[in-house]
């Protein structure tokens, strides 16, 4: 039995589209933890997005899907973020093709089940591309993942689909995909952000703009949200409406990592300055 606080399909697309509508841009959350979700719900994030890298992003690592079978450690995660989200949809990552052989019907059904309002193709073969090609022949490439969106559509549910290239924004939109991430690499910046990566805002915006383009040749009402490379912080989405289509963003370590660094060793050095009261000091 599908739990009353699941969102349809359409309430969410109306939900989006009426962010659209007042000219704001959608934010779709990545959150791990309940309380980057509930923070997330309370400052008006349009989506919820539960991924397993968030798992590595929690254990203030750095940004990973290796640890474990990302689909199962994203069921485990959910009811941490149900039990304090109340009025955002939550969509939730499954991956396509980690050698399961998983049934997609299957699996569709058991994240509809437990409540997900949503599905996405995360990890997505695309992050490997030679690994992914390679894996084609044995029915384990990218394909599988546009065969779930198709899927997920036909069941009901909303699907958020991520691509790299255009070729996949392509194939994924023709699949039937509400929304499309335009992914642009791991995110830069805080304690354990990418290394060594110097794409500029010029070159991530081409690419979100391409991978739009793309998407939007097969489904030319697809949302398009952009995610990662230099796209850090709020100021920097700035440059990314100025130069492309682009209708949001999609905060992976945008939301629960960067901040959380940021703030907490901020408000430790703030407490760090406090003075103690002399006969506090006496006692020393």
């Amino acid at each position: 039995m599908i739990p009353e606080r699941a969102f349809t399909h359409d309430s969410i697309l109306e939900r989006l589209r009426a962010t659209l509508e007042r000219r704001e841009p959608i934010v779709a959350a990545a959150a791990g933890v309940g309380i980057v979700a509930k923070c997330a719900e309370v400052a008006g994030a349009d989506l919820i997005v539960v991924l397993a890298s968030g798992k590595s992003r929690n254990m203030g690592v750095p940004t990973t899907v290796n640890i474990g079978n990302a689909t199962s450690m994203t069921i485990e995660m959910y009811p941490e973020i149900d039990n304090v989200v109340e009025r955002t949809p939550i969509v939730g990552g499954i991956e396509a093709t980690d050698g399961s052989r998983r049934r997609l019907s299957r699996t569709i059904a058991q994240y509809r089940e437990l409540g997900f309002d949503g599905i996405s193709n995360f990890p997505t073969a695309g992050s490997f591309p030679g690994w992914g090609a390679s894996r084609k022949d044995v029915g384990e490439g990218i394909e599988r993942e546009y065969e779930l969106v198709s899927l997920a559509r036909q069941a009901g549910l909303f699907t958020l689909a991520h691509a790299y290239v255009a070729e996949d924004a392509r194939a994924l939109a023709a699949a039937g995909a509400d929304a499309l991430v335009a992914r642009c690499g791991l995110t830069i910046g805080g304690m354990s952000g990418a290394v060594g990566v110097d794409t500029s805002l010029e070159q991530a915006a081409e690419h979100v703009q391409s991978l739009i383009e793309a998407a939007r040749s097969e489904s030319p009402r697809v949302i398009v949200l952009a995610q990662g490379g230099p796209f850090a912080r709020p100021a920097d989405t700035d440059f990314l409406y100025e130069r492309t289509d682009a209708q949001g963003i999609l905060g992976e370590s945008a939301i629960e990592r960067i901040p959380i660094e940021e703030y907490v060793s901020a408000a430790i050095r703030d407490l760090k300055t406090q003075g103690l009261s002399p006969s506090a000091r006496a006692l020393a």
